[in-house]
């Protein structure tokens, strides 16, 4: 019974997600006949047999728990294939933290972005706004050509459509104000989006990362750099500089404080940094 029904669960699944699904169920199965000498029946599979193997996976084989979950999941599918719902909860995962970029490493990406045509600067504003002022990368696409103003010694961003579509103004420094002044000094005379593509077509976040991943690449940093990464430096660096979380909240246009508190937690480089 137990082989036939895996044979009909796999039919739905094709390529690595099926391979695994299988490998997991010949594991669980194998587990269970050493445990209760006998062939699992799906049909009368309990949810303290399921707990008792991730217990015995935790305990015994030690995988990630990404690993145990993709089995339990394997499992789990089964049983709602044969039309029994297991509620038996996964190992929580600790994600792994964005490390925010260095002084140094910012100032790679930076200089790996310079030129004087229109392209080099637009990509070096786009960056400004999410690393020196905290942008989410949609809301840098979504800004108008009317929402940015800047001046000798101030400047700032009108976001209409951040997250839950509120509207926030956004100071710019000095840095973030030079390479947006740059940029228009040079960009197209064109109204509508403050950015687009070399076809005056609209850019995609995908596009942007592209950018950086690129820009990343020529600087020599050795890790994945993301637009999230651009705007966790920004938060992180403003926390590091004195700057306090109610402040931070309202520049990431953050609604709870809560969200805006994750920010606090150190990367590892400043644990090793603060160990020492």
């Amino acid at each position: 019974m137990w082989d036939e029904a895996v044979k009909e669960f796999l039919k739905g699944y094709s390529g690595i997600t099926r391979r695994r699904y299988q490998d997991a169920l010949r594991e669980f199965a194998e587990w269970y006949r050493a445990t209760y000498g006998e062939r699992p029946d799906i049909h009368l599979l309990t949810q303290q047999e399921v707990r008792e193997y991730v217990s015995y996976l935790l305990a015994v084989r030690r995988p990630k728990a990404a690993s145990i979950n993709l089995r339990l999941s394997a499992v789990r599918s089964l049983a709602r294939h044969g039309g029994w719902d297991l509620r038996v909860r996964g190992v929580r995962q600790e994600r792994p933290p964005v490390e925010a970029l260095d002084g140094r490493e910012q100032g790679w990406l930076v200089a790996a972005l310079e030129g004087e045509d229109w392209i080099s600067r637009r990509n070096q504003a786009m960056v400004a706004l999410m690393a020196r002022a905290g942008l989410r990368v949609g809301e840098v696409l979504a800004l108008m050509l009317e929402d940015v103003e800047v001046n000798a010694r101030s400047g700032w961003v009108l976001v209409r459509k951040g997250k839950g579509v509120k509207e926030r103004r956004v100071p710019l420094a000095a840095e973030a104000r030079q390479a947006v002044r740059a940029y228009l000094e040079v960009r197209p005379p064109r109204p509508g989006r403050l950015f687009f593509s070399r076809t005056y077509q609209l850019l995609s976040e995908r596009d942007v990362q592209r950018v950086i991943a690129e820009a990343a690449r020529r600087a020599g940093i050795g890790r994945r750099v993301t637009p999230h990464t651009l705007r966790h430096t920004f938060a992180t660096r403003f926390l590091r500089s004195g700057g306090d979380l109610a402040t931070l909240q309202a520049i990431l246009g953050h609604a709870n404080l809560s969200t805006t508190a994750r920010y606090l937690h150190p990367d590892t480089g400043r644990r090793q940094e603060m160990v020492e």
